[in-house]
């Protein structure tokens, strides 16, 4: 499709723009609640389309549709498997699809 999404740490919501820079949407709004988002710092895109948000405060990863639809969120704050302490930076997918989230003051890479 062309899209960009930006995270938007310091407003606790994440942008959708057009490739070329024009604004479309945002979702997301200050808290700990489903669909909302604290401190978001990375964020990754699969092939289906559903947008990947780490959120450094909330220790979690949560899942948006493209059309700003929350699926789910995953983590919480620890350093046990499925915990995070502090998810903030890169994400990505790789070629088959895997999840690759930056766990910085656990100071590991997670996979999913």
């Amino acid at each position: 499709e062309g899209l960009v999404y930006v995270t938007d740490y310091n407003n606790h919501r994440v942008q959708k723009f057009t490739h070329d820079g024009k604004y479309l949407s945002k979702f997301g709004s200050e808290g700990s609640g489903p669909g909302q988002l604290k401190s978001p710092a990375g964020i990754a895109v699969d092939n289906a389309g559903l947008v990947y948000v780490s959120e450094q405060s909330n220790h979690r990863v949560s899942i948006f549709t493209s059309d700003r639809v929350f699926v789910r969120s995953f983590g919480e704050k620890g350093a046990n498997e499925d915990q995070f302490q502090s998810p903030y930076g890169e994400m990505t997918f790789d070629k088959d699809g895997l999840l690759y989230i930056c766990d910085n003051a656990n100071n590991r890479l997670v996979m999913y």
